[in-house]
């Protein structure tokens, strides 16, 4: 299912544009963002918040993919309504974001895996891809089908909801793989602790991370990790591409 949406535009006389202040940052490019595509692999907490902050901001094209349905325990942590219940979160995801995108942007909704889709030939051609599922299978999937094509920026958080992390792959650059060599194989975790709080401020270090990759906006670091608690001091990290990495061994890449 898609949605297009229009941009909001100034209704009196000497009123800013909608995105006035996006151009007082120093290197943001509203236009570049506004022709900006989108794969968001995973509709849930992480999901939701991410593709909120990018149809707020502009995002030109957001395609969502998720084969899950919606459940009263989705309905405190992500964006969905009690009229969304037990129906697919991609479509629904997709509906409820256009009543808030600020741009000309187009939502389309595929209420299956990330897989299925390049099975079948329906992935759209994309700039950036972003992953918020807890599944392995589906992070190296992707990992390795956009490896050498588009970046791809994975996030997860901690089972105790105090915790997570946000790893941007480039390509000729670290892969998951370098980063996280133990990952392959592991188990999607289920019925983990979860509130809308980690999610929002992953979100957050996300969106800014999709401005880097289509903007002059400066980004230091492809790993970042935060601790809501502060028992443990935050991390930002530049991870080299590993030459023992057997990802990169397998795509002839190292």
């Amino acid at each position: 299912m898609t949605y297009r949406t229009n941009k909001i535009m100034p209704t009196v006389e000497g009123e800013h544009d909608v995105y006035h202040r996006h151009g007082l940052i120093k290197g943001f490019d509203q236009v570049r963002l506004g022709d900006l595509g989108v794969d968001l692999v995973g509709g849930g907490g992480l999901g939701s918040e991410i593709g909120l902050s990018l149809v707020k901001k502009g995002v030109g094209r957001l395609d969502i993919f998720d084969d899950d349905v919606v459940t009263l325990t989705n309905l405190p942590r992500q964006f969905y309504y009690r009229r969304d219940l037990f129906k697919p979160k991609a479509i629904r995801l997709a509906r409820n974001l256009s009543k808030l995108a600020t741009n000309n942007s187009i939502i389309t909704g595929y209420p299956i895996q990330i897989q299925e889709a390049v099975e079948k030939g329906l992935l759209p051609v994309c700039d950036v891809v972003i992953v918020g599922v807890d599944n392995s299978d589906a992070r190296f999937f992707c990992a390795s089908h956009f490896y050498d094509k588009v970046p791809v920026i994975f996030t997860a958080v901690s089972p105790e909801a105090d915790a997570g992390y946000v790893f941007a792959q480039e390509p000729g650059k670290a892969c998951f793989g370098c980063m996280f060599p133990d990952e392959h194989g592991r188990p999607a975790r289920k019925c983990s602790g979860s509130t809308i709080d980690i999610h929002k401020a992953m979100a957050g270090i996300v969106s800014y991370a999709v401005d880097t990759l289509c903007m002059k906006r400066p980004r230091n670091w492809n790993y970042k990790r935060i601790f809501l608690s502060g028992l443990m001091g935050d991390l930002s990290e530049k991870v080299e591409r590993d030459p023992e990495c057997q990802f990169c061994r397998e795509r002839g890449a190292a």
